[in-house]
């Protein structure tokens, strides 16, 4: 029973103070999120998760026994973000009782899906109990730009010492790149904003800014922005843009949610992981993203021709990722500081 307690008084203490798998990147749990952070990452897969926990297995919010709910878990509750944001064929969704058999099923689903593996489908637990549930998702897209950009000589970023690989669009560029871009505004050589244009529709917008708002907050600004303005909208040939290449692989989990009686029921989470995979070039991007929520029951033993407008993205820049038709972004990344970001 000590040690018990001692591991239960360890998990909220973590839950205080969060854990990440990347000192440099702060993992949000919303989109609305207010954070300090520099780099920051949000995206959609826990929330989907959560949703399922909620309506279909729990069918009620989830407030914590003897606590009151913080901003996160309202918001949480509230679903700010859900499957109609999203194309069906841009994730999967599971949820059910644990055991090997369902486990096995996710796997055959997603290989048969995206042709894609998990990786953490093996850290969770999945023995076949009684009270025994979980929720699954995986979010995978993948996205063409038009043309491929041109790939760009080694550049800092932020003024930092170490140079990254950029692709983008030089003086001396083919002209037929000039479509890969559209203009959501130019206020001056440090408030801009582009819409990178891919084959699908699938929408990356780039929003060059040093304001460090929460990622609900820089969209509605930067579309404001984006309405207001009365430049031309088109790329022209006396406009260059440079966007650094992202390779960004990380988790979180979310200890903070676990170990904690849900009120009005038998039942606490006892896993809970989000993780995120994003690469960007100058051909186009991928996503892959992965999260878990695990419950147990109490009875269950508990675990751990114009002027020249230079798009320069290589300081602190926000990028929104948004599913073919749809309006809501799936993903936010903020970037200040390229170092373990970037090939």
């Amino acid at each position: 029973m000590k040690k018990l307690l001692l591991s239960l008084i360890a998990a909220m203490l973590l839950g205080t103070l969060g854990v990440y798998a990347s000192k440099n990147l702060d993992i949000l749990t919303l989109f609305s999120q207010k954070s300090n952070s520099q780099n920051k990452l949000w995206v959609g897969t826990f929330q989907l998760v959560f949703n399922d926990m909620k309506n279909n297995i729990l069918k009620k919010d989830v407030v914590f026994e003897g606590e009151r709910q913080t901003k996160e878990l309202k918001s949480l509750n509230k679903e700010e973000f859900n499957k109609d944001m999203l194309n069906e064929s841009s994730y999967y969704t599971s949820y059910g009782k644990t055991s090997p058999k369902a486990k096995e099923k996710i796997k055959n689903d997603i290989l048969e899906k995206f042709n894609e593996t998990s990786d953490i489908l093996d850290t969770l637990d999945w023995t076949k109990r009684p009270g025994s549930y979980y929720a699954y998702a995986m979010l995978k897209k993948e996205f063409e730009f038009l043309e491929p950009f041109d790939k760009l000589d080694k550049l800092s970023f932020n003024n930092s010492e170490d140079k990254y690989d950029f692709f983008g669009i030089k003086e001396d560029s083919n002209e037929t790149l000039d479509k890969n871009v559209g203009v959501l505004f130019y206020n001056n050589e440090d408030d801009y904003a582009v819409r990178l244009m891919t084959k699908n529709n699938d929408v990356v917008y780039l929003y060059r800014t040093d304001k460090n708002n929460d990622f609900k907050t820089l969209y509605s600004k930067m579309l404001k922005e984006r309405d207001s303005y009365k430049g031309n909208h088109e790329f022209t040939k006396a406009d260059t843009i440079k966007v650094p290449n992202l390779k960004i692989k990380d988790q979180r989990e979310y200890p903070e949610l676990c170990n904690k009686q849900i009120k009005g029921t038998n039942f606490y989470f006892s896993q809970a992981i989000e993780t995120i995979q994003l690469d960007l070039d100058n051909k186009g991007g991928k996503v892959k993203s992965e999260a878990a929520l695990m419950m147990r029951c109490m009875a269950a033993p508990m675990p751990e021709e114009y002027k020249a407008r230079h798009f320069n993205f290589d300081k602190t820049f926000v990028m929104f990722l948004i599913d073919s038709g749809k309006k809501d972004p799936y993903l936010a990344v903020r970037i200040k500081d390229l170092n373990g970001l970037s090939k």
